[in-house]
């Protein structure tokens, strides 16, 4: 399956594995932030920002290493639905048992996503399915009925998302540190 390697803007086949792909960047003993900002879509302000705030490792010689790279890219991509310190406590929560924290935890995360279904939510829950019923009882076709399902689907997406995201809440305040 070819998609963006998640937090980036790089188009990879994600079966040919992101450690891989990780030790070739980093073969030259870093990355420098043009490089970083290149490969994240962030801006220069954005990353010394994180930097600053102390989210993220200082760059040693200006350059990012593989844990700093990656701590930017779980940050980048669970920006939208965690605040930045509470992304960092998960890092933090395995880094207490685990160096390399970081990438340990991106690769994982990026081969779970591998082997889970494209998707997941609407193939655990049938979600299609179940607003194809419910249409039919009402006996809503044509134009309506296509619609319909487009509105209901991101209804019930958008409501399942708000039951996902406190769920994940939860799970997140259970994180000794």
């Amino acid at each position: 399956m070819i998609g963006y390697l998640p937090g980036t803007t790089v188009e990879m086949n994600m079966e040919n594995g992101v450690q891989d792909f990780l030790n070739s960047l980093f073969a030259a003993n870093g990355l420098v932030l043009s490089q970083v900002l290149q490969l994240t879509g962030l801006s220069a302000h954005t990353v010394q920002n994180w930097v600053k705030r102390k989210f993220l490792r200082p760059p040693i010689g200006k350059k990012y290493d593989c844990d700093q790279f990656c701590t930017i890219v779980i940050i980048n991509m669970l920006n939208d639905i965690f605040q930045i310190d509470q992304i960092t406590r998960m890092i933090d929560y395995i880094a207490a048992s685990a160096s390399g924290a970081p990438t340990l935890v991106y690769t994982c995360f990026v081969d779970v996503l591998t082997l889970a279904p494209g998707d997941a939510v609407r193939t655990a829950t049938k979600l299609d399915a179940i607003i194809d019923k419910v249409l039919a009882k009402r006996c809503i076709s044509g134009e309506t009925l296509k619609r319909m399902q487009k509105v209901l689907r991101i209804m019930l997406l958008s409501h399942i998302s708000v039951q996902v995201r406190s769920e994940a809440l939860l799970e997140l305040n259970t994180l000794d540190i």
